[in-house]
Order: C-alpha cells, then structure tokens, then sequence
C-alpha cells in the first residue's frame, strides 16, 4: 500500500510544486494509514471495515459509496507498501495540530474495533504518531476517546 502511496505522490508532484495538495489526495492518505491499522495484524474483522468506512464518511462529510470505494481502494493497495515516512511528511506539511489528533484518535478507532488493540495496532499508531510530532499528552487522550467512543455504539 505504501508504495501505491509513493506513486500517488509522483503522479501529483513533490511538496515544493504544490502548496496545498488536494482534498483527494489528503483523503487517500489518511485512508491509507487507517488501512494500515486494520490490516497490519494480517486480518481485517468487517467491524474494522466498517469503522474505517465510518470515520472516513464522517470527517471528511462523504456518502456512505464514497466512503466505502475510498476504502477499498486503500486496502486494495496494501500490499505495494514500502514506507510510512511519505504519509507522515505530507501530514506534517497539511495537517494542523487538530488534524493530526483526529487522525491518531480514528486509528485508534479502527484499533479498538474488533474489540482488542494487537501490538502490531498499537506499535503502528505509536510510530505514526511520532512521526508526525503529537505531543503524548494528545496520543493519550486520543486513545481515552477511542475507548470512550467505541462505548457509545
């Protein structure tokens, strides 16, 4: 998926061409690294799915179709992966403080959906989260309202 993720990056062009990179784009990232997380324990549980469906459709205000072939494009590319360092730069340069919380909190999200946070899930989540600067105190309240979110449903 990562190297997919690559090639999306030089079909639009590196961050000195374009200031701001489009919404598509910006959407495809972050289903890539919410892709990730589902998979990175090498099964995807429907309630993982659905979730990622789920936080797709409501932070980025899409229809259900929308969400659903956005998130099966991510997962369909999983297998070209090489580096996460391409989504995390792009999220650093577009991602505000606010966003970059969001994100971390959906990955916790679609962690905690199959009802258990495998290692794998939590290292992933931790190294992106590192890699784009959240402050720890920002990665433990994402993960608290994960948890308190998931108790909602």
């Amino acid at each position: 998926m990562l190297r997919q993720i690559r090639k999306l990056f030089e079909q639009i062009g590196d961050s000195e061409d374009i200031e701001k990179r489009d919404a598509s784009d910006l959407r495809m990232i972050s289903a890539a690294l919410l892709a990730e997380v589902a998979t990175v324990d090498h099964k995807l549980d429907e309630r993982e799915r659905e979730t990622l469906v789920s936080v797709l459709q409501q932070h980025y205000r899409l229809e259900a179709s929308e969400a659903r072939e956005l998130v099966e494009e991510a997962l369909g590319h999983r297998e070209d992966a090489t580096s996460l360092y391409e989504f995390t730069q792009t999220v650093n340069s577009e991602f505000d403080e606010q966003n970059k919380y969001l994100l971390v909190r959906q990955m916790w999200q679609v962690a905690l959906a199959d009802g258990t946070i495998e290692p794998f899930e939590e290292h992933l989540i931790r190294r992106v989260a590192d890699l784009i600067y959240l402050p720890h105190g920002l990665f433990t309240r994402a993960r608290a309202e994960a948890r308190e979110l998931g108790k909602l449903k």
